[in-house]
This record gives structure tokens, C-alpha cells and sequence, in this order.
């Protein structure tokens, strides 16, 4: 009878320690966890915004801004006058709160040329990451520059 209590505690002890340790996980309370980096979420939480200058509207959307991988945001150029001959990786840049720019690291999307262009503009992680992001779109049919600006969870 006696042997079977201890079972009974043991296996309570062990439920309560994984319990603690899944609680403290997720707080990020261990031992490599830093306050410096916050973790984002990596459903997205962010609206789309649009600039319509000239005669192209840029439709941007950050789709992945999670710590892992590379952040992409969906981006949508259309016009119905213009060529869109631009190489996106060249006109674009992403500006964290302090003002430094990044340039993009790929853009898996239409090839230059046409009325109507869409694709994924891939950044490095900015570390530590930002209370904001602006992406910076210029020189498209005579805007100096397009800013899409936002609030990081």
C-alpha cells in the first residue's frame, strides 16, 4: 500500500515540475532567453497599406516578421500607364526606429516589366527588433519615395 503512495507522489511531483517548467518556457525566463529581442507573432497582425502617387498604387503587407527566417512583406504594384521596369531589390529599403536602413535580401516576384507586379520582399531580422519598421519604396513614376510605416506587437 505504501509503495503505491509513493508512486501516487512521484508521479504528482513530476506533473507539477513539467507544469512549472512549460509556465517559465513561455515567459521566457530561462536560462538564454533575452529582453533585448521580444518575440513576434508569427500570425500576422499587421494591416496592408497603400500609396497611390503618380499613376502606380504600391500596395504593401508584411506577411512573416517572426525572429526566425527572413521578414517578408506581400508587395503589389499596378498602374495602367506606366512600365514597372524597376528592380524592387534596388529601390526599396527598410528603416528601423533609429533610422538605419536595410537593403532587402531578395524579391521572389514578378520580373520587371508590365502594368501589374507582385511579389515577396525578403529582410534580414532587424536585432534587437524595433518599436516600428518603415519600408521605403522610391523613384516609381515620379515619387521621390513611398513610406509604409508600423507599430511592432
Amino acid at each position: 500500500m505504501k509503495y503505491l503512495q509513493y508512486i501516487g507522489i512521484s508521479i504528482g511531483v513530476v506533473l507539477v515540475l513539467l507544469i512549472a517548467v512549460g509556465f517559465i518556457s513561455r515567459r521566457g525566463i530561462l536560462p538564454g532567453s533575452t529582453d533585448l529581442q521580444q518575440e513576434i507573432p508569427a500570425n500576422n497582425t499587421f494591416e496592408p497599406q497603400t500609396n497611390s502617387g503618380g499613376s502606380v498604387n504600391v500596395t504593401v503587407l508584411p506577411k512573416n516578421l517572426s525572429d526566425a527566417g527572413t521578414w517578408d512583406f506581400d508587395v503589389t504594384f499596378s498602374t495602367h500607364s506606366v512600365e514597372l521596369s524597376e528592380d524592387v531589390t534596388q529601390i526599396s529599403a527598410l528603416v528601423g526606429d533609429d533610422g538605419r536602413e536595410y537593403a532587402p535580401i531578395s524579391w521572389d516576384g514578378d520580373p520587371p516589366g508590365g502594368h501589374h507586379r507582385e511579389g515577396i520582399l525578403k529582410f534580414e531580422p532587424i536585432v534587437p527588433t524595433p518599436r516600428s519598421i518603415t519600408l521605403k519604396i522610391r523613384k516609381i513614376d515620379g515619387v521621390d519615395e513611398r513610406s509604409f510605416r508600423w507599430q511592432m506587437p
